[in-house]
């Protein structure tokens, strides 16, 4: 992998926990992201998103235990450049960590405030280097006016993407109703690329069970946390007829994996030919299977299936991402790591998935 230019696809910051609060005072009171000192008789240091309360360890935040050392590189953007720098990788796609969790909060008007000050920090963040720090903003868009707005002016800023929620409240309308239609067709005209990102939708987060039936049902959880994003993707983006209606619509499906894009891709296409006359879908301009690979890209970190899945959906289909510095992900050892993990694929597959694609998705050079 020594020659190759290694871009992670999805990559993590770790914010300052009380940069909320800092800017925004008390104005919105416990509704913007805070830290409590003490929460149900516990002591320690509790993040309150405004939909569950995350217990976090001392140090580091979401940083994984096998990345202590490197923990700077989550909110210092040099240490960041230093750990690329010694992990010989060209640059990262950079999301929040629990901006992602936040994003959830039911306080509509709290939580664009709270997008707003993440988005600032970011880019912030990622003008230290802009080729090497890819920043993707947080932007839900119920308020499609404000979504429009706040696109603008994070891209003015160096941002290259935005993240909106994976699923929307069962309150709001879907993504699918003409309302957004303003939003999709500004973010095709400016060349935004629009990510569904995990744990950013209805779904909670299973390491952070609000009650002790939450933490009984915590594997179930996890479980529907990986298909959350299947009903938007069908529902919405291709038989609501988004990427119809806006062809260069760039859609970046994040950390789900890819074991269930065979079956995905599979079924969808199923519903235009066999079971087209049961099910009364609207017709498309083409096979949902064919949006794959020039409309909406899936994220791998480490999935078992990746050459399987690969070799059905094509190398164009996936991007590589290292999750770095949370739970699962890889730190220094990441040519290493990647060395074995595409041991099999040729070299230009290499390429492309480890870099090559989310290069063309950003227009990087």
């Amino acid at each position: 992998m020594s020659a190759m230019q290694i871009v992670s696809a999805d990559s993590h910051i770790v914010e300052p926990l009380d940069m909320w609060s800092k800017v925004l005072g008390d104005r919105w009171g416990d509704r913007i992201p805070h830290v409590l000192k003490r929460h149900n008789g516990q002591d320690g240091h509790f993040l309150v998103t405004g939909k569950q309360v995350l217990k976090l360890p001392e140090k580091g935040g979401a940083v994984a235990e096998a990345h202590r050392d490197l923990y700077e590189a989550g909110f210092l953007p040099d240490k960041r450049v230093e750990f690329q720098k010694r992990a010989k990788i060209t640059a990262e796609t950079l999301y929040g960590s629990h901006m992602l969790i936040i994003l959830q909060s039911p306080h509509r008007d709290a939580l664009r405030a709270s997008c707003e000050v993440f988005n600032d920090w970011l880019a912030d963040y990622c003008a230290y280097d802009s080729k090497r720090l890819i920043g993707v903003g947080m932007v839900p868009i119920d308020d499609v006016a404000w979504g429009i707005r706040e696109m603008e002016r994070i891209v003015k800023k160096g941002l290259k993407g935005l993240c909106i929620n994976v699923a929307l409240a069962p309150e709001l309308a879907p993504y699918r109703d003409r309302r957004y239609d303003p939003f999709w067709a500004r973010a095709q005209e400016m060349n935004v690329p629009i990510t569904l990102h995990s744990i950013t939708g209805n779904i909670i987060d299973p390491f952070y069970p609000r009650n002790p039936r939450e933490g009984e049902e915590a594997a179930g959880t996890l479980l529907g946390l990986y298909t959350e994003a299947l009903a938007t993707l069908a529902n919405d983006f291709v038989f609501g007829g988004i990427l119809d209606r806006f062809p260069r619509l760039k859609l970046i499906v994040s950390e789900f994996e890819i074991w269930w894009l065979p079956f995905f891709r599979f079924k969808t296409d199923q519903m235009t030919t066999t079971l087209s006359k049961k099910m009364n879908l609207p017709p498309l301009k083409k096979k949902p299977s064919e949006y794959w690979g020039s409309q909406i890209w899936a994220g791998v970190i480490g999935d078992p299936t990746l050459e399987d899945v690969v070799k059905r959906v094509g190398p164009e289909t996936v991007l590589w991402g290292s999750d770095f510095p949370h739970v699962r992900s890889i730190g220094l050892d990441t040519h290493e790591v990647l060395a074995r993990t595409f041991k099999d694929f040729s070299e230009t597959d290499r390429e492309r998935l480890v870099g090559g694609n989310i290069k063309h998705i950003y227009g990087l050079q």
